[in-house]
């Protein structure tokens, strides 16, 4: 996360990450009705991410007190194209497996943050904290659950999805001690974001139809509304504080399964999820002591 200057009151940045991940389970719900309804993946993005940037807009030009060019532009660019795959690969995962797989798997971004820093950073691997990436690689695996024939792609997807938003929290955590506007970096992606998926539908764009428009309205305004939600929550309180809650997105996904479509976790997954959980936050929270990046969506 980027970090703005911060006036703390914790229980309201608690208050603002649960309503944010709230929003994110209510636009992968309305993705996962829009993929169902046979709308590609590019056609879906381009929509959520095109009235994410008109909503946004407002609050990127008010007060602008710095300049919208990057200081980084390599980075910022390069930060924009990972986020932009990590969404797409979670988007496709969301096609082929419950959600509450998807967003666990896509949530897995502090178990791989510990190596992309040892690469990256330098940052010595300690024993604890190989530890606990080997129990959340265990619930994992869990959650894969290969001991029943086969492994299901959109959950493969889900993980890689989860690889590419460490390696974006990474970028996000050069650009925030070279000391890039968080504003910058939001309205990058979303352009870039924007116009990469509409190159890339133009040859097969279908016009949606009927509640498919709504739907595909409502994705980006959640979106928009996560993303806002997300930069104001880490004002008013510490990644530490606040990380453990971003995991309700997988409990709030698990029961929109459970309502919409009927489908309840095999018991294996649900220790699974426990297990992955339990060692993401206090993967977080040890990040957070070593001044580590966390966790970016």
């Amino acid at each position: 996360m980027l970090n703005p200057e911060k006036n703390l009151n914790p229980t309201k940045g608690i208050f603002l990450i649960i309503i944010a991940f709230v929003g994110f389970s209510l636009m992968s719900t309305f993705v996962k009705v829009c993929a169902k309804a046979n709308l590609t993946t590019q056609e879906i993005m381009f929509f959520q991410n095109f009235v994410a940037l008109i909503v946004i807009l407002p609050w990127i030009f008010y007060k602008r007190k710095v300049s919208l060019l990057p200081q980084n532009t390599a980075l910022v660019i390069g930060r924009s194209v990972v986020g932009f795959f990590s969404l797409y690969f979670y988007f496709l995962a969301i096609k082929f497996t419950p959600l509450v797989n998807a967003t666990l798997l896509q949530s897995t971004t502090p178990i791989f943050i510990p190596f992309l820093a040892f690469f990256i950073f330098r940052k010595k691997i300690t024993l604890r904290i190989l530890l606990i990436v080997i129990a959340g690689f265990v619930g994992i695996t869990m959650v894969l659950n290969p001991g029943n024939g086969s492994l299901n792609s959109g959950d493969l997807i889900a993980l890689f999805s989860g690889l590419l938003s460490a390696l974006s929290t990474v970028i996000i955590k050069i650009l925030n001690d070279k000391n890039e506007s968080i504003k910058v970096v939001l309205l990058y992606y979303l352009v870039i974001t924007t116009a990469i998926m509409g190159v890339w539908t133009a040859p097969t764009f279908v016009m949606p139809s009927g509640k498919l428009w709504i739907f595909l309205v409502l994705s980006g305004a959640f979106y928009a509304g996560f993303q806002l939600l997300l930069i104001f929550s880490v004002k008013y309180a510490s990644t530490t504080v606040i990380s453990p809650f971003i995991y309700l997105a997988v409990v709030f996904s698990g029961i929109i399964d459970w309502i919409v479509w009927k489908e309840v976790p095999h018991v294996i997954t649900v220790v699974g999820a426990v297990i992955v959980i339990g060692a993401a936050i206090v993967s977080t929270i040890h990040h957070s002591e070593h001044k580590i990046p966390t966790h970016q969506r």
